[in-house]
C-alpha cells in the first residue's frame, strides 16, 4: 500500500479517460471545425476568382483584343504586359466579387460585429412598456453571435446552423426568451444587436408605433428563419464586416483555454 496523505489521493493534471466533456470544450471544437471550414471554402473562392481571372485575359488575348504580352519575366516581378501581371492586377477584384457574391450562400459561418456589446449605447424602445402588445416579436428574428458572445458561453446559438441564436422550434422565439412573460432572461449578457436595435421603424414589428398598432402576419415568415438583418442590406458592407469578424474569431480562439480551473484526476496508482 502507498503511504500518501490523503490530500494525495487524488492527484491534479490528468483527466479520467472516459471524463465527460463538457460544453466549453465541445463548443471551442466545434468553433475550430467551422472556422477551418469557412477558411477552406474562402481558399476556394479566392482560387476560383484567380482561374477566372485568368481564363478572361487569356480570351482577350487570343481574340485579339489584348497586345501581345511582353517577354515573361521573373516569378516575383512580371513585367507590366505579362499574363502573370494581368491576372495578378484582376484577382483581388475577382475575389472580392466572389466573396461577396457568397454572402447569399446557404450554410455560411456567420458571425456577428467584433465589439465589445458592453461599450455599445442601446437604443431599444421602453420595452417593458411594450411586450404586453408586440410580445416581443424581435425575438423571434435570427441573428449571428459574436466571438465575444461564444467566449462567454451564456447565449446559446444553432450548432447546424453557427453561430445564429438558437431558437425554440415550438414557438419560433429564442431559447432565452421566457415564455410566460417574454422577458428576456439573459438580459444583461444580451447579444450587441440586442442592444442597439430598435423596432420602431421596423413594420415586421409595428403596423404603426406611434400609435402603438402591432403588425400583422407571422414571424418567422413563411415558417423559416426571419433575420435580424434585411437581406437588402450591403453584401459588399456585410462580406468586410463578417472577414473582420473571422479574424477576430481565429485569434480569439488562439488565444483561448479550454481548462480554466485545475481539475482533479483520478487517484494515482498505489505502490507495490
Amino acid at each position: 500500500m502507498s503511504d500518501r496523505d490523503d490530500d494525495q489521493a487524488t492527484s491534479y493534471g490528468t483527466t479520467a479517460p472516459d471524463a465527460p466533456v463538457n460544453r466549453r470544450e465541445l463548443e471551442r471544437a466545434l468553433r475550430f471545425v467551422n472556422l477551418a471550414v469557412t477558411n477552406a471554402r474562402e481558399d476556394v473562392l479566392r482560387l476560383a476568382a484567380q482561374v477566372v481571372a485568368l481564363t478572361d485575359e487569356l480570351t482577350r488575348r487570343i481574340d485579339g483584343l489584348e497586345p501581345e504580352p511582353a517577354a515573361p519575366g521573373t516569378p516575383a516581378a512580371p513585367p507590366v504586359g505579362t499574363v502573370e501581371a494581368a491576372v495578378g492586377m484582376r484577382t483581388p477584384m475577382m475575389v472580392t466579387q466572389l466573396l461577396t457574391a457568397d454572402e447569399t450562400s446557404q450554410g455560411r459561418v456567420l458571425l456577428g460585429a467584433p465589439e465589445d456589446k458592453y461599450q455599445l449605447d442601446a437604443e431599444a424602445p421602453p420595452c417593458a412598456e411594450l411586450l404586453h402588445l408586440c410580445q416581443a416579436r424581435c425575438c423571434r428574428l435570427s441573428f449571428p453571435l459574436s466571438s465575444q458572445d461564444l467566449d462567454e458561453g451564456i447565449i446559446r446559438w444553432d450548432y447546424g446552423e453557427p453561430y445564429l441564436n438558437r431558437q425554440r422550434e415550438s414557438d419560433h422565439y429564442c431559447v432565452h426568451n421566457d415564455p410566460d412573460t417574454h422577458f428576456c432572461t439573459v438580459h444583461k449578457a444580451r447579444p450587441g444587436i440586442c442592444r442597439t436595435y430598435t423596432c420602431t421603424n421596423d413594420p415586421r414589428i409595428w403596423a404603426d408605433y406611434a400609435n402603438r398598432i402591432p403588425a400583422g402576419g407571422i414571424i418567422p415568415l413563411g415558417g423559416k428563419r426571419t433575420e435580424f438583418e434585411p437581406r437588402e442590406f450591403d453584401l459588399a458592407q456585410r462580406m468586410k464586416r463578417r472577414q473582420l469578424a473571422l479574424t477576430l474569431e481565429a485569434s480569439t480562439l488562439h488565444a483561448a483555454y479550454t481548462d480554466l480551473v485545475p481539475r482533479r484526476g483520478p487517484a494515482p496508482p498505489e505502490d507495490d
